[in-house]
């Protein structure tokens, strides 16, 4: 049998060896040649018929370094497996790792020395109720009810024709003319298209376009008329050029435009039939229901967010708090980091480095504590958060109950979505073990206010990705 000893250099570094020797390999080696000596064909030799001095000769180094490879990663795996310590990376192959000559004149027993990264032994520190937290409380108001129960009541609405002043939300359709100087040009571009006045980017002709009305009259520069939108986007389709016309024919950039009409969503009447079609049938029966239930979506939506804002605050304490017990084989990690990925230089992970160790030790901290909380996910719980990310992504409604269940039986058979499933649930189950350990008082916060927090916080994550796609690419 294989010897495998690990040798500890100290509480984060060691290193493993292990011996294949002669007796273990040799028996398989003369086995491995036999299998291939039956399933080869070679030009002057019968199948199964070729001497085995032959295929030695030929193959012999070639099979024994992939048997002896083989064996070793066997050995390694069920160390790692058996041993109850914690380890971080892989095993990478000592500096000072002989190169191993597989020489079939003078077969020996062959040594592999690899080195270790240990996690550190620590104890979780600063989950105690006198560890204070707060957490944002959004004032739900009327107003914001009411705007998110007139969106809806827009979105089932029915646009109509409409005389008066124009609006913001109004659809607008423009007859266009291309100008010259200050008349429309003689065999110039004409176009007619409809525009959402929200959609308009030049501020004074969106200023003059709501004081005007059916029949009024309107100048603007055809390519800088929609928002995000590039110049080839305005001759394909406001002017509805063909892809020809728009490499061959030159197009001025002024325009006038008549406005031949004005359409407007009315809004749905507040009725039986507007409840069913937004809420399910019978679900909601009064004004009163739909407006309760919209100020608990609200809440829930605000909630999920200050949630994750006090997990963040969670995750930066308990960081802070353990910092120092969690001390990392840095020099291991480092020579880990480039030996699994040859696109990581020396430079790029010093530059990453400090990132990489903090999501590490964030990472010993999770599975600390979920191991102390004994936290788990069951099947059910899975397909439950499968479940949920496929009603989010349908805007909250999966009509066909059958459908739904087909769906999640396929997601459930991709690791990586099963993973991803697991560790948000996780994730929240944690977060409330967390919240039971500390104190958390209620901060009660306006709506607009909290939404500066939340961008204020979003601003800083994006800088700091930002920075390291910038450093990646340099």
């Amino acid at each position: 049998m294989p010897k495998v000893v690990r040798e500890d250099l100290d509480n984060l570094n060691a290193v493993l060896t292990v011996t294949i020797e002669k007796p273990e390999y040799e028996p398989r080696f003369e086995e491995e040649l036999k299998k291939y000596r039956n399933k080869a064909s070679f030009k002057g030799f019968r199948k199964g018929k070729v001497p085995l001095s032959f295929l030695k000769k030929a193959y012999g180094q070639s099979v024994l370094a992939e048997l002896v490879n083989s064996m070793l990663q066997e050995e390694i795996l069920k160390f790692l497996r058996e041993d109850e310590t914690s380890y971080l990376g892989q095993p990478i192959p000592s500096d000072d790792q002989q190169q191993i000559d597989f020489d079939l004149k003078s077969l020996g027993d062959y040594e592999f020395k690899f080195d270790l990264g240990i996690a550190p032994e620590f104890e979780v520190q600063g989950l105690s109720p006198d560890s204070k937290f707060e957490q944002f409380e959004v004032t739900i108001t009327d107003e914001l009810v009411e705007q998110d129960l007139d969106i809806a009541r827009r979105r089932l609405g029915e646009r109509v024709s409409v005389d008066v002043v124009i609006e913001e939300n109004d659809l607008v359709q423009l007859q266009a003319r291309e100008l010259e100087g200050d008349a429309p040009k003689e065999g110039g571009r004409e176009a007619t298209f409809s525009i959402l006045v929200d959609r308009i980017a030049d501020e004074k002709v969106k200023k003059e376009i709501l004081t005007k009305k059916k029949g009024d009259e309107l100048r603007f520069n055809i390519f800088k008329l929609e928002t995000n939108e590039t110049e080839e986007y305005a001759k394909r389709y406001l002017l509805h050029m063909t892809e020809e016309e728009i490499e061959s024919t030159p197009v001025g950039e002024q325009f006038i435009g008549t406005i031949t009409e004005v359409s407007r969503i009315q809004p749905a009447e507040l009725n039986q039939e507007f409840f069913d079609k937004h809420y399910g049938e019978g679900e909601i029966t009064s004004e009163q229901e739909a407006r309760d239930r919209i100020r608990d979506e609200i809440r829930q939506f605000y909630l999920r967010q200050s949630e994750g804002l006090l997990f963040r605050d969670f995750q930066e304490f308990l960081m802070e708090k353990n910092r120092p017990q969690l001390e990392l084989p840095d020099a291991f990690m480092k020579r880990w980091l480039q030996w699994s990925d040859e696109q990581n230089t020396a430079e790029l992970i010093d530059k990453d480095y400090e990132n990489f160790a903090d999501s590490l030790r964030w990472s010993l901290i999770r599975g600390k504590l979920a191991r102390q909380f004994e936290i788990k996910v069951t099947t059910d719980e899975i397909r439950a958060g499968f479940a949920e990310r496929i009603k989010t992504y349908m805007g909250g409604a999966f009509g066909d109950p059958m459908l739904l269940e087909r769906t999640i039986d396929r997601l459930i058979q991709d690791e990586k979505q099963v993973e991803s499933v697991v560790e948000d649930l996780t994730s929240d189950k944690l977060f409330e073990r967390i919240k039971e350990e500390v104190s958390v008082t209620p901060k009660p916060i306006g709506n607009e206010e909290f939404q500066e927090v939340v961008r204020k916080v979003r601003e800083e994550q994006a800088a700091k990705q930002q920075a390291h796609e910038h450093d990646h690419e340099h």
